[in-house]
């Protein structure tokens, strides 16, 4: 059983060794990174102590015989045996000798003594406490070696010496050893951050290998990040393919996009399709984290598995168009025996009436008007099921220009109203023009329609512009909706009025909200100031 002093001996071990930096944080890549330059680093010394030799005038002999330290480091360095600590203690020991060296070949010059500092300062790349630890015990015996041995000066050189170098290659190792220790602290909660993070992030570097991933990566990749880098257009077991299911050239991936042009590419959406297995759809995003050098650059990207959205809207658009096409097919098959139905109603209605007793008649005009809103139901339908339905593409369109043309077609209805209507400067937006004069027809008709008993007034107007998108506004001085029943205006066949009060099947505004949100934009009512209804929607700038 140990005692309290040794518990308390590997208590204060542990915690020493949680505290130090020992370099396990570094990326394999960016540890390899450091490691080569400081193999490189201890290659240029192999050239410079040779030169430094033959300053000093000690000969070819001489420089041949210091040309072995270097090399011998350098070559054993180069060879990459061992672990990462045993790889670094080679390099660590190898760039100290040559400063011992440049000391001994300068005759103790004071000045060459900082060449130590400078390599202890090179060591920090490595972010670990044992090169340093290893630099304060090699300059404690190379002093000490010095001051016995060869004892340059007996002023500057005494054996006491040993333990004040020591004691400045100590101070700046911890100087080091504390920065690193909060950059280390820095990364561990970044690095926490990101691993317990849902969305998938990798970081690839200028060469196009990857760094580092966390693990929703391969969660949602269902492989290794690895091979999705690395094998791009190689592995015949997968492929990325665009919204529409087509092969993605290498070119136009995000991933190459930013890398080859800095420009960040946003929620780009793409397939990743496994032989005989579902295509996984991501969403992804990528930035270049260094774009103040020529490219390629180091690039972060960011995804997220979108396919059970993708499946989802995909199977709403299905059902959507189904449903439309139902819609469709009813309303227009059903046009036809209901056209003949009104027909020998009416011609009932010519023939006999009169000719009965008066509830053959009442029962006569009351088939013939159910036949007639029957009728407008189903031409609400088909105008329901037609409306976003066109397939032209989007094109600046001049609501202005819309807007007369409204005007024109509802003059009979101005007039009967006897309305009056401002027209404020409307922009030009992106979309059908079809469909958006159908849209501000409705809506104006509306307005004149629910004036209640005095004169009509309407307002058509922009309110502004925000995210790309433009705001119109439709106001009315007239009857105005409850706050209650606005939420409902747009839902079909909806409506707040008895027919014998305002015509109409209820279907109007829900052709509003159908034809905006084709759009990409949105609809809703607001109670206007004064009284009355101001209907606004979004529509994209033109």
């Amino acid at each position: 059983m140990s005692t309290p002093g040794e518990r308390g001996l590997k208590d204060a071990a542990r915690h020493l060794g949680a505290v130090l930096p020992h370099g396990r944080s570094l990326p394999e890549a960016e540890w390899q990174s450091r490691q080569r330059g400081l193999r490189w680093l201890l290659w240029a010394h192999v050239v410079a102590i040779p030169i430094i030799t033959l300053l000093f005038d000690q000969g070819i002999d001489q420089a041949a015989l210091d040309l072995f330290t270097p090399t011998f480091f350098a070559v054993i360095a180069q060879l990459r045996r061992g672990s990462r600590r045993v790889q670094s203690l080679i390099v660590t020991i190898g760039l100290l000798s040559c400063s011992a060296l440049i000391v001994h070949i300068t005759g103790g010059l004071i000045q060459a003594y900082f060449h130590f500092f400078v390599m202890v300062a090179a060591l920090s790349l490595y972010e670990d406490w044992l090169p340093f630890a290893t630099a304060v015990l090699y300059v404690g015996i190379q002093q000490t070696i010095t001051a016995e041995i060869v004892d340059y000066d007996e002023a500057n050189s005494p054996w006491r010496w040993a333990a004040v170098h020591s004691a400045f290659i100590a101070a700046l190792s911890l100087v080091c050893l504390a920065t690193w220790r909060a950059s280390a602290r820095d990364r561990e909660a970044f690095r926490s951050l990101v691993e317990t993070l849902e969305e998938g992030v990798v970081m690839i570097d200028r060469g196009g290998t990857m760094v580092t991933a966390n693990p929703s990566a391969s969660r949602i990749l269902g492989m290794d990040p690895t091979e999705v880098i690395s094998g791009y257009g190689v592995n015949g077991e997968w492929s990325f393919v665009d919204v529409d299911g087509r092969p993605l050239p290498l070119r136009e991936t995000p991933l190459i996009i930013t890398s080859m042009t800095g420009q960040p590419q946003v929620a780009v959406v793409a397939g990743l399709r496994r032989r005989q297995k579902e295509t996984r759809w991501l969403s992804i995003s990528t930035r270049a984290v260094e774009t103040d050098r020529e490219p390629p650059y180091t690039i972060v990207v960011s995804f997220t598995d979108v396919t059970e959205e993708r499946e989802a809207a995909e199977a709403l658009e299905r059902s959507n168009t189904e449903l439309s096409q139902f819609a469709y097919i009813a309303s227009h098959d059903l046009s036809e025996p209901l056209r003949m139905v009104s027909s020998y109603l009416g011609l009932l209605r010519r023939r006999y009436h009169g000719k009965l007793d008066q509830d053959a008649d009442e029962f006569i005009e009351y088939a013939v008007d159910g036949a007639a809103r029957m009728r407008q139901l189903i031409e609400g339908l088909l105008e329901y099921s037609r409306a976003g339905r066109s397939e032209e593409p989007a094109e600046p369109v001049s609501l202005s220009l819309v807007t007369a043309d409204v005007l024109r077609s509802l003059a009979v209805a101005m007039v009967d109203s006897g309305a009056e209507i401002e027209i404020g400067d409307l922009p030009t937006v992106m979309g059908n023009r079809g469909q958006l004069e159908q849209l501000l027809q409705n809506l104006v008709a509306n307005a004149l329609k629910f004036n209640g008993d005095g004169r009509a007034r309407v307002w058509v107007y922009a309110e502004g512009e925000a995210h790309g998108m433009t705001q119109i506004a439709v106001a009315d001085g007239g009857i105005g909706i409850a706050p209650s029943k606005r939420e409902h205006v747009f839902e079909m066949f909806q409506r707040l009025h008895d027919r014998e009060a305002y015509e109409g099947t209820g279907i109007g505004l829900a052709v509003c909200r159908k034809i905006v949100e084709r759009h990409g934009g949105r609809i809703w009512v607001d109670g206007r100031e004064g009284g009355g209804t101001v209907f606004r929607f979004t529509l994209p700038s033109g």
